[in-house]
């Protein structure tokens, strides 16, 4: 039994230390579209499926972007997309969903500026798609739920969510089933409040936000008669960032910058800086000057 003990205090220390899981979505702001790209890293080993991989296309391609039109336009009703590519990967350890596709129907033109909508950013499908009896969305309900399930009037089973808080089944299976795989409410947080850097270099605003863990679900099953233990994952952090040409602004969720192709560009940071130079070394010659006169 402490043999057991020490193996799971062990096993929960080394999620704390290993790097975390996640999904990367990079949303890239175009002349005359939005450029949207996620790729989901989900660490787990629980659909015991040892190796599935698709590219979507045709018609299950067509259900993908109904399912994502609709969960879009709830956001932001006059979004569209268009150019919907979709892949999956799936083995014992891991379960990757790639997805990008382009965004129009939420831009704004006010004089010399550009206003864009950004609050479908944290659209959210709940339906379920399923491609060869593998279901690709709802993770929780399909995979987490059954195996809590079973093992939920265990003595020997122990649940924990975000790597050391232990909860009850009932917790474990709330949590479970509310895990969608293509659910990015989680970039609700307005746009104003994400973290802005400019890079002079490339003259574009990033925006980022990381997001705490989506899901980090852990069973572990006691055996204290074979003096084993067995574990169950899912991990999956989250992390959002954003680009825009030139100097950018955010209020709420809506994105503000100069429509460059109308020549109502706004000084930004090189310009300026640059202005300032030739403005002190014009003054320091002047000066130089009237002193020698």
């Amino acid at each position: 039994m402490k043999v057991t003990f020490k193996l799971t205090i062990f096993f929960l220390c080394f999620l704390c230390l290993i790097q975390p899981i996640g999904a990367l979505t990079e949303i890239k702001i175009r002349d005359d579209y939005i450029e949207f790209q996620s790729l989901i890293t989900l660490n787990q080993n629980v659909t015991l499926i040892k190796h599935f991989e698709y590219n979507v296309n045709e018609g299950l391609l067509q259900i993908f972007n109904e399912s994502l039109t609709q969960a879009i336009k709830t956001q932001a009703p006059s979004a569209k997309i268009y150019n919907l590519k979709a892949s999956v990967r799936v083995n014992e350890n891991w379960f990757n969903v790639s997805l990008s596709f382009k965004v129009n129907g939420v831009a704004e033109n006010i004089g010399n500026k550009i206003l864009i909508n950004c609050s479908w950013k944290s659209f959210q499908v709940k339906n379920s798609l399923v491609i060869n009896d593998v279901e690709l969305n709802k993770f929780g309900e399909s995979y987490l739920a059954p195996l809590i399930k079973k093992y939920e009037n265990s003595s020997e089973a122990r649940f924990w969510i975000n790597k050391t808080y232990s909860v009850s089944p009932e917790k474990a299976l709330e949590v479970a089933k509310n895990f969608l795989i293509l659910d990015f409410k989680e970039f609700s947080k307005p746009l104003e409040k994400w973290n802005k850097t400019y890079n002079v270099k490339s003259q574009t605003t990033i925006f980022q936000y990381d997001v705490p863990s989506k899901i980090n679900f852990n069973l572990t099953i006691m055996d204290v008669e074979k003096n084993q233990t067995k574990f169950y994952i899912a991990k999956l952090d989250s992390k959002a960032i954003i680009y825009v040409p030139g100097y950018a602004k955010a209020n709420e969720d809506i994105l503000i910058f100069n429509d460059i192709k109308k020549g109502g560009v706004e000084k930004n940071v090189t310009s300026i800086i640059l202005t300032l130079i030739i403005a002190i070394i014009c003054i320091h010659f002047y000066e130089r000057k009237t002193i020698k006169i």
